[in-house]
């Protein structure tokens, strides 16, 4: 499932990103590869804070239905 789907509090790991070399690459750079755990701090309407390796990112839902995840 996207990782947008999660609730806030709910974690789960990273299985695969999806989309062109250049959103796959930037994704990585901010810590989402596949095994890392992420967090949802924050879910709404217009996006989501993540928990990644302890580090918060901030990312709109397209970006976040990008990461998907398994919990």
């Amino acid at each position: 499932m996207p990782v947008s789907f999660l609730k806030e509090g709910e974690s789960g790991t990273v299985l695969k990103i999806s989309g062109n070399d250049e959103v796959r690459k930037f994704l990585a750079g901010l810590g989402f590869v596949q095994g890392t755990v992420v967090k949802a701090v924050c879910n709404n309407n217009t996006g989501l804070i993540l928990d990644v390796r302890g580090s918060r990112v901030a990312l709109d839902k397209v970006m976040g239905q990008k990461i998907h995840i398994t919990q």
